[in-house]
This record gives C-alpha cells, sequence and structure tokens, in this order.
C-alpha cells in the first residue's frame, strides 16, 4: 500500500525556515521512503529551493543529490531567463514603451540572496493603460502568443503570453530548457474584486528606479514600494485561496534582513499614503507568525494597526492557509468579510469563494504550435483537462464541511468579543 505523506508537512517545513527558534525535527522524524513525496510536494509550492540553501544537512544523501541537481537546473534557467528578458525589455524599449519588471530577479537581494535560488517561472512586467497594445504587439513580433484568447481569471493583466516553442511538461520544475511566459501587468490592486481598497498604489510608477542586476539594469519599482506591491501580492494571493509558501518565505526575509534599516523604514513610513496600511498589516503579520522574522519597530506599528476582526482571525486561523493542499479549507474566507465594509460586496464575496462560477483553464503541452500534436494531443488535452477541473470541484466539495466547522468558530469568537 502507498504510503501517504504526512498532511502537516508544510508546518515541518515551515518551522525548519524559521529565522529564530526554527525546528528542524518534523523533518528529521520522516521516513526514509517519505523524502521523495515530500521534496515532490515542496517543489509544486515552490519553496524546495529554500530548503536546499537553508536545511540541505537534513537530508539524506538521495535527497541531497536532488536539491543540489535542483539548484544547479535553476540557475541555468535563470540565464535562459535573463536572456529572454533582455530580448524583450529591447524590444520594448525600441518601441517607446515604458515598463516595469515586477517581482522575480527583481526583488534581489532583499527576498532572496541569490536570484538563481528563486524558482520563476514567468516574467512579470507592468506597463500603464497606454502602453498596453504597444507592449502586446511587441510581444507579438517577438513570437509570444496568448495563451488562450479570453482573459478569464485574469484580473490585473493581460492574458498570459507564451512561445509554441514545441517544448513539453516533464515533471521537472527547474528543466534549462523550460520557455518562460509573460504577464504585462496593468495594475496593482483589483479593489472592485477584492472588496476594499490597499492603499495609494498611484504614485509607484512615478518613484520607479532603475537597478542593475547580474549586469541587467532594470527599470522597477522602488524598494519602498515594492515592499508595499510585495504585500498587496501576497495578500491578494491569500484571500483567493492560492497562496504559496514561498510567498510569505520571501516577505519574511526581506523582514529580516530590513530589521536593523533605520533609514529604509523611516523612508517608508513617510511615503504614499499615510492611512493605516491594512495590507501591509496583514502580510508583515503572517510573515512573522509563520517564520518569526525579525521586526523593524516601524514594522512591528504597522502590524499591530490590524482591526480587531484581522486580529481574531490570526488567532483562531493563521497557519489555514499553509494547509490548504493537505487539509482543504477556505477559512481566509472570513478574514476577507470582516475587511470588507459592504453587506452586499459582503455576500458576493461570500457567493463567489463557496460556490465558484469561473471555470479554471488549463491547456496540456500548450507550447506545441497549433495544428501539430495531430488527434492524440488534442484527446490527451481533453482528457487532462477534464482531470484537472473535476480535481479541482472535488477540492471545492471538501471545503465545504471545513467551511461549516471554522464559520462556526469564527462566530462564536465573534460574539464573544461583542
Amino acid at each position: 500500500m502507498k504510503r501517504r505523506l504526512d498532511p502537516e508537512w508544510p508546518l515541518d517545513v515551515i518551522r525548519a525556515l524559521r529565522f529564530r527558534e526554527g525546528s528542524d525535527d518534523g523533518l528529521r522524524r520522516l521516513a526514509a521512503a517519505d523524502w521523495k513525496s515530500l521534496l515532490a510536494a515542496t517543489d509544486r509550492d515552490h519553496i524546495t529551493l529554500a530548503l536546499a540553501v537553508r536545511c540541505r544537512s537534513v537530508f539524506p544523501s538521495e535527497a541531497q543529490t536532488y536539491l543540489d541537481g535542483a539548484l544547479q537546473r535553476n540557475a541555468a534557467r535563470y540565464g535562459r531567463l535573463c536572456s529572454a528578458y533582455q530580448e524583450i525589455a529591447e524590444a520594448l524599449s525600441a518601441g517607446g514603451i515604458e515598463f516595469h519588471v515586477l517581482k522575480g530577479f527583481a526583488q534581489w537581494p532583499w527576498y532572496m540572496d541569490d536570484p538563481r535560488h528563486r524558482y520563476q517561472s514567468d516574467l512579470d512586467l507592468y506597463c500603464r493603460p497606454e502602453f498596453l497594445k504597444r507592449a502586446a504587439e511587441a510581444l507579438s513580433g517577438l513570437g509570444y502568443e496568448p495563451h488562450r484568447n479570453d482573459a478569464s481569471g485574469c484580473s490585473d493583466h493581460l492574458p498570459l503570453m507564451i512561445r509554441r516553442t514545441g517544448w513539453t511538461w516533464e515533471g521537472d520544475y527547474y528543466d534549462p530548457n523550460r520557455p518562460p511566459y509573460v504577464e504585462v501587468h496593468f495594475r496593482f490592486w483589483d479593489a472592485e474584486t477584492e472588496g476594499f481598497a490597499a492603499g495609494d498604489a498611484e504614485g509607484f510608477a512615478a518613484r520607479s528606479e532603475i537597478r542593475e542586476v547580474d549586469g541587467m539594469p532594470l527599470p522597477t519599482l522602488s524598494v519602498i514600494d515594492g515592499l508595499r506591491y510585495s504585500a498587496m501580492h501576497l495578500v491578494r494571493h491569500l484571500l483567493r485561496g492560492d497562496l504559496h509558501v514561498r510567498h510569505v518565505y520571501e516577505l519574511a526575509h526581506f523582514l529580516e534582513r530590513s530589521a536593523d534599516d533605520r533609514a529604509f523604514w523611516e523612508g517608508w513610513r513617510n511615503t504614499g499614503d499615510q492611512a493605516p496600511r491594512l495590507v501591509e498589516a496583514i502580510a508583515f503579520r503572517l510573515a512573522a507568525e509563520w517564520f518569526h522574522c525579525r521586526l523593524h519597530p516601524v514594522a512591528r506599528r504597522t502590524m499591530e494597526q490590524m482591526p480587531a476582526g484581522a486580529e481574531r482571525w490570526f488567532r483562531l486561523f493563521a497557519f489555514s492557509p499553509a494547509l490548504n493542499t493537505t487539509k482543504p479549507n477556505k477559512d481566509e474566507l472570513w478574514l476577507h468579510l470582516c475587511l470588507v465594509e459592504d453587506p452586499l460586496v459582503r455576500r458576493r464575496i461570500a457567493v463567489r469563494r463557496v460556490l465558484p462560477k469561473k471555470r479554471a483553464r488549463v491547456v496540456m503541452d500548450a507550447q506545441t504550435p497549433k495544428g501539430e500534436g495531430g488527434a492524440l494531443l488534442c484527446i490527451r488535452r481533453i482528457l487532462y483537462e477534464a482531470d484537472f477541473l473535476s480535481r479541482r470541484a472535488w477540492h471545492h466539495a471538501r471545503t465545504l464541511l471545513p467551511l461549516l466547522r471554522s464559520g462556526m468558530r469564527w462566530r462564536r469568537a465573534t460574539a464573544a468579543f461583542e
């Protein structure tokens, strides 16, 4: 009978990667037969490379060989990603198109010590609305085309753009030959979908800067605005139920590394909207709760400005998002609802999360040029998508009973404070 990996494995990984009072006891207790399953799971959650850098000695020799290979292949992928970026940057600049690089290697050195040690599958660019059409045309001139013809599920960026190179997925997240995708973003936060504003992001582009990474000049957000955007990105994924452990770990890495940087935090506090920073408070609290990172006093005061409802959510469900893949839940819904003031918007969000109507689309071997692969590939794609949709439907169905239970806990806790 096939062994099942302990569903608590995400918590073992989080404890092992903590910056203070960490413990690798959970990883050390794993049976020899569980290592392969664990690394397959951490690959999917994009946190394997952090384990390879910080926790390699915990793993048996066979697993260490896998981790070393993952780092080597990812470094080669990084080189290919840089080449793809430089080609795109030249095309956009030649067309007079203003753009900014978001996330990925643009976050070095604050969110990771080496960009070669970060999993990155795509290039995220931001363009103001007046440049969107020209940016898409410039990418088309390089051979990129929309992954699909609709923008379903893309509330902040144009449809994903890919090259039909013929590359096929073989299960290796770090395949050096895996071609990068491109996402062209046109806003930093979707207040209509999330139901509340996230502060002033209008000045991000105006305060941008040129930063050099491995000899590449990157037009990107300032470090101050980059932190705000990282918090927005994390909270958006949290509220939509698809948060990765890596999202939180990278923010914790920033908070740990900047804890003694008085000049940065004074500048951060005095830049942009001076209203309470709700999104940043939630993101900082999650990073500190999971990874025990140090906090500069400004960051700590920001975290302490959370409303009472959000504070209660953390006391009840702080680690629920980490366990979402192993113990399906939608506990983040209660946090989301307490952040939204309009009852009608709360109702709309609840219905959307409990009974999602949007049909997630996946395409097997999307890089295969149109017209190639024949009937066999068509059949395989239909079966692959059917399997994906059935698994997603089962996931949503499995969350219903836990959602009722957590709703009762949430209601009792809320009543106790009224």
